[in-house]
């Protein structure tokens, strides 16, 4: 009778759980939700000096019925050195479209960043294969390869 408790105790426990995801706890939309798993983020440095950082959101994944002619991105950076212009890469081609957006913009909802000292870019690149290599350099330094792969 005891292991039957414990048994029973156990299952009620598990079972409790199962219908939950992480994202339910903060009152995500699924447009947020989507836009947490299609973030990635890397220093951008040379060697072991640091000069900033990028955040990227894929957006192709977070809204594919609205970006579908090309591979587009959402992009925020922190760079200390602002002597160099920025380049974005996919698959070692360079944007076709680099617009700088103000730090509240229509896209600050899905990560819920809008620091003033950040850059915000809406970049867009030519349509290209499954698997997506980004990178983001300014002048010497670059970030490391950040991998996202298409849902079709």
């Amino acid at each position: 009778m005891k292991t039957f408790t414990i048994i029973l105790t156990f299952l009620v426990l598990v079972s409790g759980c199962a219908s939950r995801n992480a994202f339910e706890q903060f009152n995500m939309s699924e447009e947020q939700e989507l836009s947490a798993n299609a973030l990635q983020r890397s220093k951008i440095k040379l060697d072991d000096k640091v000069n900033g950082i990028v955040s990227v959101v894929y957006l192709n994944f977070v809204s594919p019925q609205e970006y579908k002619d090309g591979e587009y991105f959402y992009v925020y950076t922190y760079v200390k050195n602002r002597d160099y212009e920025l380049r974005f890469l996919l698959n070692n081609k360079a944007s076709v479209a680099a617009e700088e957006l103000p730090s509240k913009n229509k896209f600050t909802e899905l990560t819920s960043i809008d620091n003033e000292w950040s850059k915000y870019y809406l970049v867009r690149f030519a349509p290209q294969e499954d698997k997506l290599s980004f990178v983001c350099e300014t002048g010497p330094y670059s970030s490391d390869t950040l991998k996202f792969e298409k849902d079709e």
